[in-house]
């Protein structure tokens, strides 16, 4: 397209003359070589065209009369066959107009409704993380930078391309181009060891105490105030090279709580926090059918029954906070 002359360019991109709409459906156009090719098929028959090219004359006669055959032939057509024919080019259906195909697009918009309904709208999500609409998982730094500078090293390669085959010459035409290897989606990333990621924090490590020994020097300092603080990017009793630990059972947990004194249970609560999510799966449902009912008959109820002694209460598990 560069080295074509202005008035072709004008054709393709300003009066769009480069397709051809052989039926009355919009967004239907193919290119001009296509429809050539279609044309071909036409006056080819069902017996081919075969060996065709290897005979001057057969194929100099070919040339001549196929674009005339091909005329005639959609002269038949247009007068013998009625409007309503589904075998009229004019009423050939786009392959995204027929039954399955409409049931699919259905389907999927379905789809695509309840799952942002259920995990949130992505366009109103605020964060700086590339993740997936239906399980929030967060993409690979190295698939989310060639999703940022896609553009910028598509229009590198073309530039590129320019100067050295349009303007300088200096490669040819017909010259390979070297493929640019970026992580994708798809790509299985190699995942350092983590005798690797051992190495590199206690490398860090012996710099910093480096740098530290070399300022105790001149001034005075104390070693166990900077101990005291961390000296981590993250905190190794939380995480492990940057992500949390999750190994291990809530029951572990239990250890860390300290059996309360009180056997019984007080007649008076200074706070209470519920949660609004299992406040709502543990409520019976069974005798109610509308949310109105639910609300006025049982989860209403149960607030009330739950507040009645004590002096503050919270809410969590929604968007919505309160405190009296």
């Amino acid at each position: 397209m560069k080295a074509l002359p202005q008035e072709i360019k004008d054709e393709f991109e300003t009066r769009n003359h480069w397709t051809i709409a052989k039926s009355s459906h919009r967004y239907s156009a193919i290119p001009i070589d296509q429809a050539h090719e279609q044309e071909n098929k036409v006056v080819k028959a069902s017996g081919g065209a075969v060996g065709l090219t290897e005979n001057p004359v057969a194929f100099r006669r070919w040339m001549t009369a196929g674009p005339e055959l091909a005329r005639l032939l959609r002269q038949y057509e247009d007068g013998y066959l009625h409007d309503d024919d589904p075998e009229k080019p004019a009423n050939f259906e786009q392959h995204e107009q027929g039954l399955a195909a409409q049931k699919t697009f259905q389907r999927q918009v379905d789809s695509l409704s309840n799952t942002i309904c259920k995990m949130g709208n992505p366009f109103l999500d605020d964060f700086p993380e590339l993740v997936t609409l239906d399980s929030r998982n967060c993409a690979n730094e190295a698939v989310v930078n060639t999703i940022r500078t896609l553009e910028d090293t598509g229009t590198k390669k073309y530039q590129e391309y320019v100067k050295t085959v349009l303007v300088d010459r200096s490669h040819s035409i017909h010259g390979t181009i070297s493929k640019n290897s970026l992580p994708l989606f798809s790509t299985k990333l190699k995942v350092s060891s983590k005798d690797c990621k051992k190495v590199k924090v206690l490398e860090n490590n012996v710099a910093l105490f480096g740098q530290l020994y070399i300022s105790l020097q001149n001034r005075d300092g104390d070693i166990s105030e900077f101990f005291a603080h961390e000296v981590q990017s993250y905190p190794p009793s939380l995480s492990e090279f940057g992500k949390l630990n999750l190994s291990g059972t809530k029951s572990q947990l239990l250890q860390c709580i300290e059996e309360p004194n009180q056997t019984e249970a007080p007649a008076l609560y200074d706070c209470k926090v519920l949660d609004g999510a299992v406040t709502v799966h543990a409520l019976p449902i069974t005798n109610v059918s509308t949310f109105q009912e639910y609300a006025d008959n049982v989860f209403i109820p149960h607030l009330e029954r739950e507040l009645c002694d004590t002096q503050r209460w919270m809410w969590c598990g929604t968007n919505i906070g309160q405190t009296a």
